[in-house]
């Protein structure tokens, strides 16, 4: 019987002290968190294999969409580095992926993924 997990990966822009401003905190901030963020078990409901089917186009998704807030590129590549490693370590498959961008009081940018083994 296949084992059946899905994880999210989020910015937690929420949570954010309302002290940091400026270009060179927010960067400084969004290196933190992606540094020190991990891959956490998610409940919600799972992502349609049919939207996003690989990493590659998980990956491709949040670079489009966080392209556009002129940041470096390690705030999508650290966290899709995390999600490669976790899946060669513990003998994943990638199902199914969702990549949600930041919306004011609805939610933060997240990655959502399901993956099985």
């Amino acid at each position: 019987m296949a084992e059946t997990v899905m994880l999210m990966f989020s910015y937690f822009e929420h949570d954010w002290d309302p002290a940091i401003e400026g270009a060179e905190a927010m960067d400084a901030e969004l290196l933190r968190r992606v540094t020190e963020g991990e891959w956490l078990p998610y409940t919600g409901e799972a992502p349609d294999p049919e939207d996003i089917a690989t990493v590659e186009e998980l990956e491709a998704r949040a670079r489009e969409a966080i392209g556009e807030w002129d940041v470096p590129d390690y705030v999508v590549r650290v966290p899709i580095d995390k999600l490669r490693a976790l899946i060669a370590e513990g003998g994943w498959t990638f199902v199914a992926g969702e990549f949600a961008e930041f919306e004011g009081h609805h939610n933060d940018t997240e990655y959502v993924v399901e993956l099985t083994r």
